[in-house]
């Protein structure tokens, strides 16, 4: 039996305990949120046996096997590091932290750790993902030249909503760090190859907020970011995510070879065009998808979250980390955070952001 101990009243609830409560062998046993009466609403309400008065009281549980940080932003430092340096597992709600300089600490301090420390990128165990980069590894597609990544929700469309923790870019950073930390990351683990260049923009959409006492707060984190990024053998990438969509939910993607094309959508799934069929659209059949994505009865980050947390489980049971060998280290949270603060900063001077010195072969013309 694995003993989960979930930081955060959010996503923990909404994602983290929603998975573990329908898996054999683990029980979560405590939470922890803003307060300790907060913690004790939430441990009744979910029958959780402990509710913790900080994440600290949590951490140093001594039955905890895996602390899970689904904190705000700017809490995920602290917690990570005092959950490293006690000795538990731990996996961290991305992005690993707001300041690069505290990922290289948590980094440090990893690397003295004999633990599980990984980061919440889950789309890497998506069935029609890894599908991908086992296409894109066998070169199917050949040279590959152009990928585009779209999400987009409708969370933040309302104007009426309340003004939240993640409207404000000190705390939560918008959706260039909840969705663009998912898409660089996805990008990077079916390439492996550096971001050479970096240009982005950003917008609040909605610039005001009400606040909970009736005072109006100014947006200061984006609701809608967008970037153009170029990789090593000449790669460009387009990201583009939307939290305040008018319209459906979507997360879609294509990639474009030399011998072919890979595209995905929530209602069409993986298909591709070869190019020994030049035209012909072809299904790409993928093993393991579960019945309620193939319906869209799940959302994509939730509906992963399920894939990664029975890996982790079982790395956990049998002191076996190749189980996850896939997932996303301290070091690619690393890579990711160069990658976003150039979005932010390409943002506001207009200016095309240098990253890494590359060869960019076949960029004629």
């Amino acid at each position: 039996m694995v003993n989960i101990g979930i930081i955060g009243t959010g996503v923990g609830i909404r994602t983290y305990l929603h998975t573990f409560n329908q898996m054999e062998n683990v029980r979560v046993i405590a939470i922890s949120g803003s307060s300790k009466e907060r913690a004790e609403e939430f441990a009744k309400k979910y029958q959780i046996k402990i509710a913790c008065e900080n994440y600290k009281e949590l951490i140093d549980l001594k039955d905890i096997d895996l602390v899970c940080i689904t904190a705000p932003n700017k809490y995920h430092f602290e917690y990570a590091k005092y959950c490293i340096e006690s000795g538990k597992h731990m996996i961290l709600e991305k992005p690993a932290t707001l300041e690069i300089e505290h990922a290289n600490e948590l980094y440090k301090l990893i690397k003295k750790s004999n633990k599980i420390n990984i980061i919440n990128h889950q789309l890497r165990f998506n069935p029609y993902f890894l599908k991908v980069k086992e296409i894109l590894e066998k070169g199917t597609l050949g040279r590959v030249y152009y990928i585009d990544i779209h999400q987009q929700g409708t969370a933040f469309s309302n104007k009426d909503m309340k003004w939240t923790w993640s409207l404000e870019n000190q705390e939560g950073g918008g959706v260039r760090l909840a969705m663009g930390s998912h898409l660089i990351d996805l990008v990077r683990f079916w390439l492996e190859k550096e971001v050479l260049t970096v240009k982005g923009n950003m917008d609040v959409v909605i610039p005001e907020r009400k606040f909970y006492d009736g005072t109006t707060k100014d947006v200061t984190a984006c609701s809608f970011f967008t970037s153009c990024l170029s990789l090593q053998d000449n790669i460009t990438v387009n990201l583009s995510a939307n939290c305040s969509a008018i319209g459906k939910n979507e997360f879609r993607f294509s990639i474009y070879g030399e011998n072919g094309e890979l595209h995905y959508d929530l209602e069409n799934k993986l298909t591709g065009y070869f190019i020994d069929k030049i035209g012909k659209k072809q299904e790409i059949l993928v093993e393991g998808v579960t019945q309620e994505e193939k319906e869209n009865k799940i959302s994509i980050f939730k509906g992963s979250f399920k894939y990664y947390a029975n890996l982790i489980l079982s790395a956990i049971e049998n002191k076996d980390i190749e189980l996850i060998k896939n997932a996303s280290t301290i070091e690619d949270a690393i890579e990711n955070q160069k990658v976003l603060d150039a979005i932010k900063k390409s943002a506001i001077t207009g200016n095309t952001i240098e990253l890494n010195k590359g060869y960019l072969c076949n960029a004629k013309g």
